[in-house]
């Protein structure tokens, strides 16, 4: 009697924290302030949403098209219990922090205020969805936010999206709005897409201005902080392990003022502001856009910040203008499934090197044994035939990390003597012959998919994990 009264006292307790108002339509979305004010993300991001998926109206089955990893989808644990229990063999998956892995990917007119300004609102939105393993359809859809100034997430400011409102929204017209002539679009569909969001904005009473000033906030601003979308600052790598710089379509008044890229290198960038340690290199530029090798060895974590010369910047405290995506130590590529084992790979870069990392599931517990005479290979090129490797390492070799938020696996590590460049390859061979390969990732650079033995593809929802920085 005793347990039965605990077990219904559990479900009350459920039932009670993750009870999710559901939103049907275009009303019930305004009428819940979501997303708003400005810089907040989350309309655009959910605009986005709807226009990638498709929707069966007959039993409202949700189905993406797209790659969730590439766009900054990850596993969401649920910890807090905002979102209602899942099904044996179901997970919830989250998408809309913009400094996360893939997530430069999303489009401009999602991340555009989050390179503007400094507010810590700018990136506390996010959108879930929850997946079967086996990739079926996706079962709920849901938008939610950090509390400000926080990492826990509001209950308050947490909806269930209905499959109708996904259509009305997919419906949303772009007549009656026109584009800023600075906008640059690599196609009519990203012009048409943006349309669509601004005309979607009004309706829910967001305002339309991407670059409304606020007088509150005017010391942690810069005065050029206007809706340049068309720069373009990133990093790569060169073919000694190091960063190469990219930037492109930098205003032409904005090279009078004397700007310059300085290569920050931030550490554990938390959900809602970016902190940096130090800046590795300051680098004069002459070009609204170019390229330079530097001598920045690589590593997760750079970003290229643009920045104005201090003479120019009068009251205002921050100089940098414009921020590019942070580099993914990963490359933006998930782990990849080993065929038959309980386990994963991963290619990283550290310190300018060809590093890889095994993540052992923790039920696997004879991996010892079993991938005893296992190893990873290090090849420069997807080309090179298996036994002309630069370098390898045993699978027993490699270094547990101690501190991990995967709470499923268990990951090993290892540091190679090769240095990343476009083209590096790791393989993982069963055994010490040279023919058993179990999974090679994608070539660093390239846009050709991991491959899982004999060419499978192993990009699904199923094979999403959480990226790590360095510990």
């Amino acid at each position: 009697m005793g347990a039965m009264r605990l077990f219904l006292l559990i479900c009350v307790f459920l039932a009670s924290v993750s009870s999710v108002r559901k939103l049907n339509d275009i009303d019930d979305l305004r009428n819940t302030g979501y997303g708003k004010p400005p810089p907040r993300h989350g309309l655009q991001l959910l605009y986005w949403f709807t226009q990638n998926v498709n929707v069966e109206q007959n039993n409202n089955r949700i189905y993406l098209n797209f790659i969730p990893e590439d766009h900054g989808f990850h596993l969401f644990e649920n910890r807090e219990f905002i979102l209602p229990p899942l099904c044996c063999g179901q997970s919830y998956y989250e998408v809309g922090n913009l400094n996360y892995p893939g997530a430069n990917a999303l489009p401009a007119y999602v991340s555009r205020q989050y390179r503007n300004t400094n507010l810590p609102e700018k990136n506390m939105d996010r959108l879930m969805i929850s997946l079967d393993e086996n990739s079926s359809p996706i079962s709920r859809v849901f938008i939610t936010a950090h509390n400000r100034n926080r990492n826990d997430f509001n209950i308050s400011d947490t909806y269930e999206i209905d499959p109708a409102l996904i259509l009305q929204i997919r419906e949303t017209s772009c007549n009656d709005y026109g584009t800023s002539g600075t906008t640059n679009y690599e196609d009519e569909d990203d012009k048409t897409e943006e349309n669509g969001c601004l005309e979607f904005l009004s309706k829910t009473e967001y305002s339309s201005t991407y670059c409304k000033k606020t007088d509150n906030h005017r010391e942690n601003r810069s005065p050029y902080s206007q809706c340049n979308e068309g720069i373009r600052l990133n990093i790569k790598t060169t073919t000694q392990g190091n960063s190469k710089l990219i930037w492109e379509n930098i205003p032409a008044d904005l090279m009078k003022k004397h700007v310059y890229i300085d290569i920050c290198q931030n550490t554990y960038s938390s959900d809602t502001n970016e902190v940096h340690t130090q800046v590795r290199k300051r680098l004069n530029i002459y070009e609204s856009s170019g390229t330079l090798d530097t001598s920045v060895s690589l590593n997760a974590g750079l970003q290229p910040r643009l920045a104005l010369d201090p003479s120019y910047l009068t009251d205002f405290l921050n100089k940098y203008i414009w921020y590019g995506p942070e580099f993914d130590g990963a490359n933006g590529v998930i782990p990849i499934r080993i065929k038959g084992i309980d386990s994963k790979l991963q290619l990283y870069a550290a310190d300018g090197k060809a590093c890889a990392r095994l993540y052992i599931k923790k039920t696997f517990s004879n991996w010892y044994n079993v991938l005893y005479y296992s190893w990873i290979g290090f090849y420069k090129s997807s080309q090179d035939k298996n036994d002309a490797y630069s370098t390898y390492q045993y699978a027993v070799e490699f270094a547990r990390i101690d501190d991990t938020t995967i709470k499923d696996y268990d990951i090993y590590q290892y540091y190679s003597s090769l240095a990343i460049a476009p083209g590096v390859q790791i393989r993982f061979l069963l055994d010490k012959g040279y023919n058993k390969v179990l999974a090679q990732t994608t070539p660093w650079e390239s846009d050709e998919k991991s491959i899982c033995d004999k060419g499978n593809p192993t990009h699904s929802p199923s094979v999403l994990s959480k990226f790590i920085y360095e510990p």
